[in-house]
């Protein structure tokens, strides 16, 4: 019951500031433009921590799952060699893609709008996925609350399921999620498809606890 009511104000706060919040910020060194429909990169606390913990290596193929502003894919493509960007969300692709442009990374990141990995071919493998999921109990009913919700966990499972076929043998998947959300679940889930995972990260906010994995095929 708790964790429901810190899930609900955390949604209350988050679309708060979605509303209010300015649209250009700096995160990193790096310029982003957000709409309301995209999550502010500077102003959420998950987006600044996982772009800390990113280590790519000058050869890694890289991909960001729900890259919302693009954070991830930028601040991987002034190591990596290739990145490929997936959102759901069509405003957030249109931003991304201004924000890639803006970071002048374009020979490097490529947006793509898409549901997971529809829009990608079997020849795509890649060292390392970026997965940034929504992760309260919820049904969305707008482009924006497909960041948010994510109901039962049918999206987690999803993910894993299908990331087996477009990773490298010696590949890892690095995941954020949150203490409010019953991460133990998300890890079961992703245990009974295959995958262990490393706790490599955390950090305790007012609300909660945000926890950083790699997943590696079993």
């Amino acid at each position: 019951m708790f964790a429901r009511l810190k899930q609900s104000l955390s949604v209350w706060l988050i679309k708060k500031v979605q509303r209010y919040g300015p649209q250009r910020v700096r995160v990193l060194g790096n310029i982003y433009e957000i709409s309301e429909e995209v999550f502010n990169p500077g102003y959420y606390y998950t987006s600044k921590f996982m772009a800390k913990h990113i280590k790519v290596n000058p050869e890694d193929i890289v991909l960001d799952m729900g890259t919302g502003s693009g954070i991830q894919a930028i601040t991987a493509a002034h190591r990596a060699s290739r990145v490929i960007a997936i959102d759901i969300n069509p405003v957030a692709v249109r931003f991304a893609r201004k924000n890639v442009r803006a970071n002048g990374l374009e020979s490097i990141v490529s947006v793509i709008e898409g549901d997971l990995f529809s829009p990608l071919y079997q020849q795509h493998i890649f060292s390392v996925i970026f997965f940034t999921p929504p992760y309260m109990d919820g049904i969305p009913k707008t482009n924006f609350d497909k960041a948010l919700f994510d109901s039962n966990k049918g999206l987690v499972e999803r993910f894993f399921n299908e990331a087996k076929e477009y990773i490298k043998s010696d590949g890892y998947i690095q995941m954020i999620y949150s203490s409010i959300a019953k991460p133990e679940q998300a890890l079961r889930i992703s245990r009974q498809l295959g995958w262990d995972h490393k706790l490599i990260a955390q950090e305790k906010t007012f609300m909660e606890t945000f926890l950083i994995y790699r997943l590696t095929l079993i």
